[in-house]
C-alpha cells in the first residue's frame, strides 16, 4: 500500500501508543545506560598567558608580536609526550601511558589572544585538577628548556571540578527520546506495509479507482428466540 505524508500523519495519530512505548522504552534505556555504565569524567581547566604581562614595564610591539607568533608552537609542545611523561613521573601515575596521557590533554588558544587555555580530564575530580596544573607547571618549565624564554605564566590555576563533564546527560536522554519516536515510526509504517486489507470504502475507491454503489451492513443476531 502507499500513502502520503498525510495518510502517514493520521496513522501515526492513530496508532499513538506504539510511539509512546517506544519512547518510554528508549528514553528509559538512556537514562539507565547514561546513569548506570556511562563512567563520567571530569574536566579542570587552567589558563596561561603567553608573552610580557601587560602590568610589566617596557613591553613593546615586538614583545606582543612574538607572543601571538609563537602561542601555536607552544600549544603542540604542551600536548607533547615529553610534558606528558614529565607529568607521569611527577605524579607517580602508573596506570597510563605518555601517549594516553598526551591524547588526554586539550590545549586551545583563546580567540584573538595570547592566553591558552589546558584542560585535562580524569574519572577522579581530584586527580583532573591535579594534572591540569602538573601540565601547565612542566609546560613551562618545558618553554624555558626549549625556547630559553621565561614569557609563560599562569593567569588561574585549576580547581577541583564539582560536576562531571561527560556524559552529557541531557544530550542523552534527548537522543534517546528521538531514538524512540523513529523507532515507533518506523514500527507503525511497517505494519502499516504489511496490512493488505481493505478496510472502508474510501479504501477500495483509492486502491481499486472503483466507485462504490452499495455496502452490505454487518447484521449481528442472538439465538435468543430460535
Amino acid at each position: 500500500m502507499e500513502f502520503n505524508l498525510l495518510d502517514f500523519a493520521k496513522l501515526l495519530i492513530r496508532k499513538w501508543w506504539i510511539m509512546l512505548i517506544c519512547v518510554l522504552l528508549c528514553g528509559g534505556g538512556a537514562y539507565v545506560v547514561t546513569n548506570y555504565y556511562m563512567v563520567p569524567y571530569y574536566t579542570a581547566y587552567t589558563t596561561v598567558y603567553v608573552g610580557v604581562r601587560p602590568d610589566e614595564a617596557g613591553m613593546n610591539v615586538t614583545d606582543l608580536n612574538i607572543g601571538a607568533a609563537v602561542v601555536g608552537d607552544y600549544s603542540q609542545i604542551a600536548k607533547s609526550r615529553s610534558v606528558a611523561s614529565k607529568v607521569i613521573e611527577r605524579l607517580d601515575l602508573t596506570d597510563v601511558s605518555a601517549e594516553a596521557l598526551a591524547d588526554s590533554i586539550y590545549v586551545e588558544q583563546i580567540s584573538e589572544t595570547r592566553i591558552i587555555e589546558i584542560a585535562a580530564s580524569h574519572i577522579n575530580p581530584y586527580m583532573a585538577m591535579e594534572v591540569t596544573n602538573t601540565v601547565a607547571e612542566v609546560f613551562m618549565e618545558k618553554i624555558q628548556e626549549i625556547m630559553h624564554v621565561t614569557n609563560v605564566s599562569v593567569i588561574d590555576r585549576a580547581e577541583i571540578p564539582h560536576y562531571p563533564s561527560s556524559p552529557n546527560k541531557g544530550l542523552n536522554y534527548i537522543i534517546g527520546i528521538l531514538l524512540g519516536l523513529v523507532t515507533g515510526a518506523g514500527i507503525i509504517y511497517l505494519i502499516n506495509y504489511m496490512d493488505k486489507s481493505v478496510k472502508t470504502t474510501e479504501d477500495v475507491e483509492k486502491y481499486t479507482g472503483l466507485t462504490v454503489i452499495g455496502t452490505i451492513p454487518a447484521f449481528h443476531t442472538s439465538r435468543k428466540g430460535y
